[in-house]
């Protein structure tokens, strides 16, 4: 069987030659056959990339900064102030200042005291009386280690008249100040006179003995009003 299966093929063959062997020799001018064989296109390879790794950003956070904490002052308590006479300023005692409140409430006229006075200096007598014509005070300074006195008149002391109330004509000095104010300096025959508007009811006067007149100018231009 194997054997007989080779030779109808080979027969098969050998008739298909002579046909073709044939035809050709038949054929003075055969018209050769083209065959156009389209070849299948070729596949379109796309490439699609790979992305790349996006790199992983670690991110440390800032240490955010502890606020300085500034420390609170301590609050020193302010102490009270004690309470203190309107005339504290007024040279002398405690009494003598509350003297020159009282008299400043009683009498029309403005009160001034001795401001600034040294050590050794202090208030011997001192009256006031409130009146009709307004009211006066009187006081006398005297200086312990000698015989330095001043006595100082306010108000409606005199009211006679401007003469008669500084004991007449007097040897005029010049010009001084009393609390700002204008005031005259004259000489007596024990001292000295510093006066403003002699025989009125605001009148004002220093009589002095054994005061230096330096020290009697300097304790009249630092009298000062009593509130």
């Amino acid at each position: 069987m194997k054997y007989r299966g080779r030779r109808s093929a080979l027969f098969l063959a050998v008739a298909m030659a002579s046909s073709l062997g044939l035809a050709a020799c038949g054929s003075s001018n055969p018209t050769p056959e083209i065959v156009i064989v389209t070849p299948p296109p070729t596949p379109e390879v796309v490439v699609t990339p790979t992305p790349s790794a996006t790199p992983e950003v670690v991110v440390t956070p800032t240490p955010s900064a502890t606020p300085e904490v500034t420390p609170t002052p301590e609050v020193t308590p302010t102490p009270t102030p004690s309470p203190t006479s309107p005339a504290s300023f007024c040279s002398g005692t405690a009494g003598n200042q509350a003297f020159f409140v009282q008299a400043a409430k009683a009498v029309k006229a403005n009160i001034y005291c001795a401001t600034g006075l040294p050590s050794g200096w202090a208030i011997s007598v001192g009256n006031w009386a409130g009146t009709k014509s307004g009211g006066w005070v009187t006081v006398t300074y005297k200086y312990k280690k000698t015989a330095e006195t001043f006595d100082l008149k306010e108000g409606a002391f005199c009211l006679t008249s401007p003469l008669a109330c500084i004991s007449g004509p007097l040897p005029y000095i010049g010009p001084v100040s009393f609390d700002g104010m204008s005031a005259s300096l004259d000489s007596t025959a024990t001292g000295l006179l510093v006066s403003v508007a002699p025989g009125t009811t605001k009148a004002y006067q220093i009589w002095a003995t054994n005061v230096p007149q330096a020290t009697l100018v300097t304790i009249s231009a630092a009298m000062k009003l009593v509130p």
